[in-house]
């Protein structure tokens, strides 16, 4: 590899740390939201090997998402629940299951409790549904994700775990699919906090120093290969001469 392609590649792997770091940046304030990371090594690597980018900056066969928690806060709202530990809400669609840790929730029009686009929120005996008499601000939500309203309980929170959440890809508004082959098993060491949100885990500081050093080395390294380039030209006319 000459060294104009040596650039070249450089700069690649940083437009795709570029992409990242503001994905990051635009979904700081998006709850559950799991942030991209990414190094500048792992996707140099990943091009060597010949592994396929995605224009969203997730590199085929390599985990660059991060799933460690976001901060718990309190929202004194009902039916926001958050998780503490390795785990997801499961969310049924058209699609299949989708697992998320966006666990802002409200019931439908027929009582169901659904997410915010209106998709079904999954108990271990399918769709939970509110009693008639019911009102959302009376449910209880315990620990271990049982759901009790007017005195009785109506269902359980379906909560799964990954052996390897970063197989999961991800679809927007917090939520992830599994791809073909990978099955979630039941989670056990998580709990639930009813009247809490999950923040993303984007901290934002970090953050806007990661893109300003992104943005540097790749002024620096366009720089570079602008003088290869002309380099590389002179050259080729002194021998064509």
């Amino acid at each position: 590899m000459d060294n104009l392609q040596t650039t070249a590649t450089g700069l690649d792997a940083l437009t795709q740390m570029y992409r990242a770091i503001t994905h990051n940046l635009a979904n700081v304030d998006t709850t559950g939201f799991k942030r991209r990371r990414v190094s500048f090594e792992e996707i140099l690597g990943s091009q060597a090997a010949g592994a396929a980018v995605s224009p969203g900056g997730r590199v085929e066969g390599h985990a660059l998402l991060d799933f460690t928690q976001g901060t718990i806060r309190r929202t004194d709202r009902a039916l926001d629940l958050a998780l503490d530990g390795e785990g997801f809400f499961v969310i049924e669609t058209a699609q299949g299951p989708r697992y998320t840790r966006n666990g802002a929730f409200r019931a439908d029009a027929a009582g169901q409790l659904v997410d915010a686009a209106g998709q079904l929120l999954a108990g271990e005996a399918g769709p939970i549904m509110l009693p008639p008499s019911a009102g959302t601000e009376g449910v209880r939500v315990s620990r271990d994700g049982a759901v009790i309203a007017a005195g009785q309980t109506i269902g359980q929170l379906r909560l799964v775990r990954f052996a390897a959440p970063e197989q999961l890809v991800p679809e927007g508004s917090s939520r992830f699919r599994a791809p073909d082959g990978v099955e979630p098993e039941t989670a056990e060491d998580v709990t639930v906090h009813q009247g809490f949100r999950e923040d993303a885990n984007v901290n934002l500081v970090q953050e806007l120093v990661n893109l300003l050093a992104v943005t540097r080395l790749y002024e620096a390294n366009h720089k570079a290969a602008q003088m290869q380039d002309r380099t590389q030209k002179s050259l080729l006319d002194v021998a064509m001469a």
